[in-house]
């Protein structure tokens, strides 16, 4: 099996994610190793369960390494533990997606290589953590914040 059929974003295109957008580190119970923009999610999740047939199991990470548990994982196409305010941003795309209401958008992959060669300039990035955090990510643990702090 191809290991990627995903066409890649430029450096410019990731840097341009990474400051505006937002992005998604996935790991797969086949070993792939993906980083995807923030929007997305949905498509990518039903893309690459097609591609691997289904017998594929992911966990998305925000880009913070104080974040170290998935904020989502699934089997398949399907979600196992979803972060409630991300699953509402993505359930009605997904729904549709699996239920063939939709037709996935061609989704771009960032370049591994060329990620872990950019610097926190290209990204805006301090200590592996998006200066973008509280824009893009700080929402979906707002309220485990909350119950920290009482």
């Amino acid at each position: 099996m191809k290991k990627f059929n995903y066409e890649f974003y430029t450096r410019e295109e990731m840097a341009d994610i990474g400051k505006n957008k937002g992005f998604f580190f996935i790991e797969t119970s086949n070993g792939d190793n993906f980083i995807i923009a923030k929007d997305d999610l949905a498509d990518f999740i039903v893309l690459e369960a097609t591609r691997c047939v289904q017998s594929v199991d992911m966990e998305v990470f925000v880009p913070n390494p104080e974040k170290d548990t998935p904020i989502i994982t699934t089997y398949g196409w399907f979600l196992n533990k979803a972060n409630p305010v991300l699953r509402n941003e993505i359930i009605d795309r997904l729904v549709k997606l699996q239920t063939n209401k939709a037709v996935p958008r061609n989704v771009k992959i960032f370049d591994n290589d060329i990620f872990l060669e950019m610097n926190v300039e290209d990204f805006g990035d301090e200590k592996g953590k998006t200066l973008q955090y509280d824009k893009f990510f700080k929402k979906y643990y707002e309220s485990e914040e909350e119950l920290e702090l009482e």
